[in-house]
């Protein structure tokens, strides 16, 4: 097992052994005025969290916990920067690890019909407009003991990849590519890696429980469920529920 260090971290990049949460810090080095982009990373996180802070599971040595702050130009749509920020992890842990996960609409990584990992994006507002975004992103390395109701759920990328080396080439893909996501151009590899497509699901949306199929990825990143034969794009939900063949 190796865990991430300062010495040989990008130089834009803290690492701090233990947090609470890497979103908190996050904000609080914002506040303080250091320039943006700059990311906290950390071996382990007592209270961290995920989308409508859930707990996120943050055991020391099994995972890599990271947020980066970004200064935002013009239009901003959380759904196409969630969803690029997924296919920039995607790509880079495929290329140094040779492990494709799938993507969960709209912040879920997937491997083995579990979860491995997540991404969570949250606006900083300023006199009525996003100027800032932090980027949360979990990914659970190696298998440790968990909760046991998360025993049926989660899983881990299998490899002990070097963490200084994943997580400097994480930061770097996604500032290579934060102009672009606007455009919606990571769009086909998300849509290629769906881990949703095509499957029946039950989506939570506003309070309401809608079934129905995955079509596909809509241009803004939503997703096009087709249900009472309608096609409806969402562009916010959560996916309760996934029925595979052949699991109850």
């Amino acid at each position: 097992m190796n865990l991430l260090t300062q010495t040989g971290m990008h130089d834009d990049i803290t690492v701090i052994d233990v947090v609470d949460s890497t979103m908190t810090i996050g904000r609080d080095m914002l506040k303080q005025g250091v320039s943006r982009p700059f990311g906290i990373v950390s071996n382990q996180q007592r209270a961290g969290y995920g989308k409508k802070g859930r707990f996120f599971f943050s055991p020391r040595g099994a995972g890599v916990y990271q947020t980066y702050v970004f200064d935002v130009a013009g239009e901003f749509d959380a759904g196409l920067l969630t969803t690029g920020v997924a296919v920039s992890v995607a790509e880079v842990l495929f290329e140094m690890t040779g492990i494709q996960v799938s993507l969960k609409w709209v912040n879920d990584f997937y491997l083995h019909d579990r979860k491995m990992g997540g991404v969570l994006v949250e606006g900083i507002l300023n006199s009525g407009k996003i100027t800032q975004v932090i980027i949360g992103i979990g990914l659970n390395i190696l298998p440790t003991a968990v909760p046991s109701d998360l025993e049926d759920i989660v899983t881990t990328l299998g490899v002990d990849v070097d963490r200084n080396a994943l997580v400097a080439a994480i930061f770097e893909r996604i500032v290579q590519n934060i102009s672009g996501y606007q455009a919606g151009q990571h769009l086909d590899y998300y849509r290629q890696h769906s881990y949703l497509k095509d499957k029946m699901v039950t989506l939570l949306t506003n309070n309401q429980e809608i079934f129905g199929q995955v079509l596909d990825i809509g241009t803004r990143g939503e997703l096009l469920l087709k249900h009472d034969e309608n096609l409806t794009p969402f562009i916010s939900g959560d996916v309760t529920k996934v029925f595979i063949k052949g699991k109850k």
